[in-house]
């Protein structure tokens, strides 16, 4: 896969924001019940910004700007260059086990879900575009994450798990392959890789990229550069920030990720990077035990992670507090450094934010 470098003063800033929406659920019926998708005088600062997503009447197309159709991007069909919201549904239904905590069952009961919402293209029309004609993501995107070895020892594991049906991958914990595992990964870093290249070209075009939403399985932020754990196989939002750096020229991403547990993964994979900004928010004492808040990265890259460990039940005060750091990231990091950590003293200004949720905590 090839990708269009992009003139990064092109771009605004943030130029990305995605994976937002597996907690939809209750983000759905708090704004629909302060607001109904309808811009008021009495909105918060998230619900203003989240509605302007939604409703924004910015339109514009690639024959308007006279650009041609990028073949990296989502879909074939230059609509998505309309849209508000673009996702990708990746299930890996063929990576399951009966009985485990991350089988094939979870994507499609959030899609089901999105669709009882009416959060759904059948339901928005030209603001939600769900992308379908995503390619794989290559094995040296991979390895601009993880080891090359245990890239290559993960395919080779697949005749093994062809004959027992389900073999175990991860010494320290329950993360299981099938035949499929291999495949479906790179698919589902795919997914989030074809975003990049969406938004990207879309913000070329107008002034308010759309979000990009990927619905994917199996799930990364555990997975350690070396190799699997916690039932994720590959980094996929580290490899999408990858990407966005090496094929777009956006040097400095934001990476937010919110879950009950730390996510040790991608913060292993950028704790000497000064221009990946990692910032984790998961309740304190929780799997895998790291992400604490003297954890601020190393070398070049101190100062630029930061581990927020919090009581349990801070969910719904962490679902407002990350749309809002999504939306307004430039204000966030301003106040990031001079209330929340000393160690956050540099001034850091993103061109990509990439937004890592995962369903356990709904």
């Amino acid at each position: 896969m090839t990708a269009r470098l992009m003139d990064l003063q092109t771009l605004p800033s943030p130029v990305l924001a995605g994976h937002i929406f597996p907690g939809v659920r209750q983000q759905y019926y708090k704004f629909k019940s302060s607001c109904g998708f309808k811009l008021q005088n009495n909105l918060t600062t998230v619900g203003r910004r989240f509605c302007q997503c939604m409703n924004s009447n910015v339109r514009c197309s690639a024959e308007d700007v006279g650009l041609e159709k990028d073949s990296n991007v989502a879909s074939s069909d230059i609509s998505f260059y309309d849209a508000r919201v673009l996702y990708c549904v990746s299930p890996a239904m063929g990576h399951n086990k009966e009985s485990h905590p991350e089988s094939n069952k979870r994507v499609p009961a959030i899609v089901d879900a999105l669709e009882r919402l009416e959060l759904t293209p059948k339901y928005r029309s030209s603001a939600v575009f769900e992308a379908q004609n995503f390619q794989p993501a290559s094995i040296d995107d991979i390895a601009s994450v993880h080891a090359r070895a245990y890239v290559a020892g993960l395919e080779k594991a697949m005749s093994r798990a062809s004959d027992e049906g389900v073999i175990f991958i991860d010494g320290s914990g329950p993360t299981y392959a099938t035949e499929t595992t291999f495949q479906e990964s790179l698919m589902a870093a795919g997914a989030g890789i074809s975003l990049v290249d969406s938004v990207v070209a879309a913000s070329r075009l107008r002034p308010d990229p759309p979000i990009g939403f990927a619905l994917i399985r199996p799930p990364g932020h555990h997975a350690i550069p070396e190799g699997p754990m916690g039932f994720c196989v590959f980094g996929n939002i580290a490899v999408a920030a990858r990407y966005a750096q090496r094929a777009h020229g956006l040097k400095r991403v934001l990476i937010i990720d919110f879950d009950v547990h730390h996510g040790n993964g991608t913060c292993d994979a950028f704790y000497d990077d000064p221009d990946i900004f990692f910032i984790s928010t998961h309740q304190d004492g929780s799997y895998p035990g790291t992400g604490k808040i003297g954890q601020v990265g190393r070398g070049s890259g101190e100062g630029t992670t930061l581990n927020l460990p919090l009581p349990g039940g801070s969910v719904m005060m962490l679902m407002r507090w990350t749309h809002w750091l999504v939306c307004n990231s430039q204000r966030a990091h301003t106040t990031c450094s001079h209330q929340i950590s000393n160690n956050l003293q540099r001034s850091y200004v993103e061109d990509a934010v990439c937004s890592s949720w995962k369903v356990d905590i709904i």
